[in-house]
Formats: C-alpha cells, sequence, structure tokens
C-alpha cells in the first residue's frame, strides 16, 4: 500500500507538472508574442514618419522646379517639421543640372544644437557610390533603409532612409533622404520587455547587434541562444527596416511558479491520500482533460478580452457638441472584434471625419481596421484634402496586402462657418441627410473604388453645402442589411419609412434603435458603424 500510495503520488505530482509547466508556456509564449506585436508597431509608425518626411521632400523637388535658394529653404522647412530626423538631403543625378559639379549636395542637418543648411559637399567624396544613393536606386517607392552606422559628426548611432526621384517618363531626377538616429530602439526594447529579467536585443539588416535592453554583447548573445535549459529565445522580423528583435526569457520564471504548485499539490495529495485513494485514480484521468478544456476557453476569452479591449481603445469616444457642431458615432461588432471604423479630427473651424467597413469579420478584419484608422490620424494632421488622405491610406494597405482583403470608405472635411462640405468616396454607401425631421439619400455623382485593392488609383473628392440645422448620418452596410425572423433585409427605402414615425429627433443612436427593433429576435448578420454629423 505506502509504495502504491508513493507511485500514485509521484503519477499525479508528474501530471501536475507537465500540465503546469504547459499552461505557464503558453502564457509566457502569449505575453512575449503581444510585446512584440507592440514593438511592431512601434516600429512601424516611427520608421513611418522617417519614410513620409523623404517622401514629402520628393514631392516637393517633382512638383517645384526650383533654383538653389528656394531648394535649400524647402529643406530647411521640411528638418524643421521633423525634431526626431537630424539631416535630409537631395543629390541629383548626373546631367539635371549641368551647371552643379559633384559636390552640388544641397542638405539641413543638426549639429552641437544648430540646424545648418548648405549646398555643398565634399569635393572628395564621390556621392553616386555611397550605400544611400546606390540602394534608392535598386529599390521601389518604399525607398531603401540603411544598416545602422557611426555618424561621422554626432558619433552616435544613425540610419538613413532614402528614395529616388523620377519624374513621369520614368526619367531619375536624383536621390532625397534624410539620416536619423535609433536611440529610440533603447527606449522600444526597454518598454517591451515582457519580464524584469528577461532581455530583448536588436539586430541590423546584415545581422549585426545593434542594441540591447541590458547593453549586452555579442557573446551573451550567443549563450542566450544555445543555453536552452536556462533560457527561451523569440525571435521575429521588424517591417519595415527588416531588423530583427529576439527577446530571451529566462526559464526559472515558469520553474518558480510550477514549484508553488506542486507543492500545494502534494500537501493536498499527503493529507487525503488515506480518504481518497480509491477515488482519485478516476479523478486523475479526468483532470488532465478538464484543465486542458477549461484553460484553452480560458485563453480564447482571454485572448478575444485584449483584442477587444485593445480595439475599443483605438476608437475616439471624446465626441463633439458645441454651439457649432454636434458629431457623435455609434459602432457594434458582430462579434467580440470586427471590422467597422470611424474616427474625426478638428482643426479650428473644420473636421475631418472617417467612416468605413473592412471586409471579412473577426480578427483579421479587426487588424486591417486598427491599420486604417492609424493610417487616417498619421495623414489627416498633414494633408487637407479628403482625396489625397484616401490616396495615402489606400497606398499603404494596398502595398502589403496579400491577404487582398480591403475597406470601403466615405471621407469628409467640413467647414463649420460655410458649411462646405468636400468629400471622397470609396465604394462606401451614400449617407443619409436629415432636415426638419425629413429624410432623405444624398446622390454623388462619383464613387471611387475601394482601399487595398490598387496604390495606384487616383480618388476624386466632390463638395457640396451642408445646411445650418441639416444634418449627414453616414453608415456602414451591417444597417440596411439587417435581418429580421424570416431573413429579410431591410434596405435602403423602409429604412427611410421606419425612420419617418419615430417620434424623436433622428440621429446615429435612432437609426440603431430602428434597427434593432427591425431584427428584434434575429441575430446580428454584420457589424454596424453610424456616424451622426449635425451642422447647428
Amino acid at each position: 500500500m505506502p509504495i502504491v500510495a508513493i507511485l500514485f503520488i509521484a503519477a499525479v505530482m508528474v501530471v501536475q507538472f507537465v500540465i503546469s509547466f504547459t499552461l505557464e508556456k503558453e502564457h509566457v509564449d502569449e505575453v512575449v508574442e503581444y510585446k512584440m506585436q507592440l514593438a511592431q508597431k512601434d516600429f512601424f509608425y516611427v520608421l513611418l514618419g522617417f519614410h513620409n518626411a523623404a517622401d514629402e521632400m520628393r514631392k516637393y523637388v517633382l512638383e517645384h522646379p526650383c533654383d538653389e535658394r528656394e531648394l535649400l529653404e524647402a529643406i530647411r522647412s521640411e528638418l524643421n517639421r521633423y525634431p526626431y530626423i537630424d539631416n535630409i538631403f537631395v543629390k541629383f543625378a548626373p546631367g539635371v543640372y549641368h551647371d552643379k559639379e559633384n559636390n552640388f549636395f544641397p542638405r539641413t542637418y543638426r549639429s552641437n544644437g544648430e540646424t545648418i543648411t548648405t549646398a555643398r559637399g565634399s569635393d572628395s567624396l564621390d556621392y553616386y557610390v555611397r550605400d544611400w544613393y546606390t540602394g534608392a536606386l535598386r529599390c521601389d517607392s518604399n525607398g531603401y533603409w540603411s544598416e545602422p552606422y557611426i555618424g561621422a559628426s554626432a558619433q552616435t548611432l544613425i540610419a538613413s532612409h532614402s528614395i529616388k526621384i523620377e519624374d513621369k517618363q520614368g526619367r531619375l531626377i536624383g536621390v532625397v533622404g534624410n539620416d536619423f538616429s535609433i536611440e529610440w530602439i533603447k527606449d522600444i526594447l526597454r518598454d517591451i520587455k515582457p519580464y524584469e529579467e528577461a532581455v530583448c536585443l536588436i539586430y541590423g539588416t546584415k545581422g549585426s547587434l545593434i542594441a540591447s535592453s541590458d547593453n549586452s554583447t555579442l557573446e551573451n548573445e550567443m549563450h542566450y541562444k544555445s543555453d536552452k535549459w536556462h533560457w527561451m529565445v523569440y525571435s521575429q522580423t521588424m517591417y519595415p527596416i527588416n531588423m530583427e528583435l529576439m527577446i530571451a526569457v529566462p526559464n526559472r520564471i515558469i520553474w518558480q511558479s510550477i514549484q508553488k504548485r506542486c507543492i500545494i499539490t502534494l500537501c493536498v495529495l499527503l493529507i487525503g491520500i488515506a480518504v481518497l485513494f480509491l477515488l482519485f485514480r478516476r479523478i486523475v484521468k479526468n483532470q488532465k482533460a478538464y484543465l486542458q478544456v477549461e484553460n484553452e476557453h480560458k485563453l480564447i476569452q482571454n485572448e478575444m478580452e485584449i483584442a477587444r479591449n485593445i480595439q475599443r481603445g483605438i476608437l475616439v469616444h471624446d465626441f463633439i457638441d458645441d454651439d457649432q457642431l454636434s458629431l457623435h458615432a455609434t459602432l457594434v461588432p458582430m462579434q467580440s472584434v470586427g471590422g467597422d471604423l470611424y474616427d474625426f479630427y478638428r482643426d479650428g473651424d473644420y473636421v475631418t471625419f472617417i467612416i468605413g467597413d473592412v471586409s471579412g469579420k473577426g480578427m483579421p478584419a479587426a487588424m486591417f481596421m486598427s491599420s486604417t484608422v492609424t493610417l487616417f490620424r498619421a495623414t489627416v494632421k498633414h494633408h487637407l484634402s479628403p482625396s489625397v488622405i484616401m490616396g495615402e491610406i489606400n497606398s499603404t494597405l494596398s502595398s502589403n496586402n496579400s491577404q487582398m482583403m480591403f475597406v470601403t470608405a466615405f471621407i469628409g472635411r467640413l467647414h463649420l462657418p460655410t458649411g462646405q462640405l468636400t468629400y471622397c468616396n470609396a465604394g462606401h454607401l451614400p449617407p443619409l441627410l436629415v432636415k426638419d425631421g425629413q429624410c432623405r439619400w444624398f446622390e454623388m455623382k462619383e464613387v471611387n473604388v475601394i482601399l487595398g485593392l490598387d496604390e495606384k488609383y487616383h480618388f476624386t473628392e466632390q463638395s457640396t453645402t451642408l445646411a445650418h440645422g441639416e444634418q449627414m448620418i453616414v453608415f456602414t452596410d451591417g444597417v440596411i442589411e439587417a435581418e429580421n425572423v424570416r431573413k429579410e433585409l431591410l434596405g435602403f427605402d423602409h429604412l427611410i419609412e421606419l425612420l419617418q414615425t419615430v417620434h424623436q429627433p433622428i440621429d446615429d443612436q435612432t437609426v440603431y434603435d430602428v434597427v434593432c427593433q427591425y431584427s428584434i429576435n434575429a441575430e446580428q448578420s454584420d457589424d454596424i458603424a453610424i456616424m451622426n454629423i449635425m451642422r447647428k
């Protein structure tokens, strides 16, 4: 009997150890994966700023043929807009300016707290063989990202991003680029450490160690990779610069948690072994399956809850209600997360808004939705035209869209004093206009293609006037495609009929209430997003 009891306890402890290790390992994997996603997002947004600075300078050179003084003023102005960039430069191709020598190298750079603008480079350097010049010629519109190197002036670790300049006939005009310090990488590494004892490292495009969260050297890095007993190593490539992120997590984080669980289990077994021995075999048989199902369910719920909270955090909840404008929105996903989106940005007497619907549902649509909202926020502060904003969003979404997902979107820019509304529609539903309780569909002469499929598409915009007291209600197809218990769609005309019968002001909440009343006792068939804009 004692031998059987010891073997039984040993067997249970082994099972407990395996289950605990599996659960803890899955938890560590989940935490590290989440931290890597945060790092990818941080890398993307920081590098997007560097790319936008170079691309805006490229557009300036193409659209504004100018003399040397005007070019230098434009470069200096561009550098002042981006305080985290150390140097912006333009190098024209041979023969573009016949009266300029090889050392014609217009640029503006920061040195010892001062901003220096010059049109001359070194007579001894051949800029046409430099890495940033030849690299840009090899790359497409995304440009070339150099391997980090020690800067000559600041003696700090920097990198270069450059884009080639070509006219409409494909003739090479030159290369525009910028230099930026990558000190921000260390801040990202420190912020994403999943555990206090973990180590985060980043490698350049050629595999060299650039920075780490604890000043690790190449020897330490080889130790992390080779000592599998003490370290768990994770790695991921950071887009778009192709740097590799490595996170090393000590295994003792798992062992400490397992030790506590095993001690508790052993104490319970020793106390209850005399009375529970006959029943314990059956309990042990079912324990593993029960815990696995329960924890898988918890993990799924936890992942969906994290995703839902992240998506809710992306959306704006501070709506506008003052003496000029009332702007409010309602978003109800069909699942925990969805692909419908809205956002807006107010700048003085102007308010720019977007509503959109991503193809598909669930987590893929939610990730595409968050990318669209992020691109809108990154673009709307630099561009006034809805068509330009739409084009910038479409260019980025289309360039990395292997899954062929797409977004229908409506972007409007309203001037509050005059009511002039400039808008651009990318395959989205027509808005609903409401004034004095009467509803009508807004007729649009032209609708552009949807976002995410053709990065070279040129978007056009239109304009109208929104009168005082007039509302524009924009929504996604989850409204008109709502189904009742007989599987009948709500539709455009029936929606207006129902809205005309309500005895309350018509806004986004009223539209949603009408949809809910129509589809009562039926499941929601699609994500729903509704935005109401009223000029008071």
